[in-house]
């Protein structure tokens, strides 16, 4: 016989909730990028962590994302974990000092949208970090926020 409880309420699965689109980006992160060395799939969220040091940059830098699928707006938030990137200071980031990556008028609304693609532009926001040290000056396009 099996040993269920049924004194306790059964609560069906939301199916509002998008369950599997994290677990998705999950495989496609760590299939291809071995700089990310943790990542696990929590209450429908991917949330991971890695050290990267991209190409012309001096230093590594410690990154943080957390990516919710069931978030209206944007649903990724990446972090560099540097306490020398100080905030309100340097340029292209959130209130809650997540990276800007990009404007969401750059994404085509035809075009299917994966968190996977921004993992790229990390490297590229570093980067360009890096020479706003150097020159003063974002040395890439921007919008003011």
């Amino acid at each position: 016989m099996n040993n269920i409880d049924f004194s306790k309420k059964y609560r069906p699965p939301d199916l509002t909730k998008d369950l599997i689109s994290a677990h998705i980006q999950q495989k496609l992160i760590e299939d291809s990028f071995d700089w990310i060395k943790k990542s696990i799939v929590k209450d429908g969220s991917l949330i991971g962590k890695g050290k990267l040091k991209p190409i012309g940059c001096k230093n590594t830098y410690d990154i943080f994302f957390v990516y919710n699928p069931n978030k209206k707006g944007r649903q990724e938030n990446i972090y560099v974990e540097d306490k020398k990137i100080k905030f309100g200071l340097v340029p292209h980031l959130y209130n809650n000092h997540s990276l800007c990556l990009y404007h969401p008028n750059d994404l085509s609304p035809f075009i299917q949208y994966n968190f996977i693609d921004t993992i790229p532009w990390i490297s590229k926001w570093l980067v360009t970090y890096e020479l706003w040290l150097k020159y003063g000056i974002w040395l890439d396009k921007e919008f003011k926020h």
